[in-house]
């Protein structure tokens, strides 16, 4: 892995463990859409992405799988899902 390659996978697992606490919290408040960060690999992206719980649960079923701003994707990710304020991709 290069030293590009592996600050991607720090940024994108740093925002996925803030994400899962939030997650923890939005629990306690139902199943509204929850604010998270965006877990793109840019490390200078800290843009928020409103999400519904379900969604985002379900994105975690798969540790490969990130949400992400549409357009914040690069190279060697796939997109697997497009929605009207996020994306899903997959490392």
């Amino acid at each position: 892995m290069s030293p590009r390659e592996s600050r991607y996978a720090r940024n994108q697992e740093l925002f996925r463990e803030v994400n899962d606490r939030i997650a923890e919290l939005a629990t306690k408040w139902g199943s509204q859409p929850m604010g998270i960060v965006c877990e793109c690999a840019n490390t200078g992206c800290a843009q928020m992405i409103q999400i519904p719980v379900e969604d985002y649960r379900r994105v975690r079923q798969s540790s490969g799988r990130f949400v992400i701003i549409p357009g914040h994707i690069v190279e060697d990710e796939q997109l697997i899902e497009r929605h009207a304020s996020y994306d899903i991709i997959s490392v």
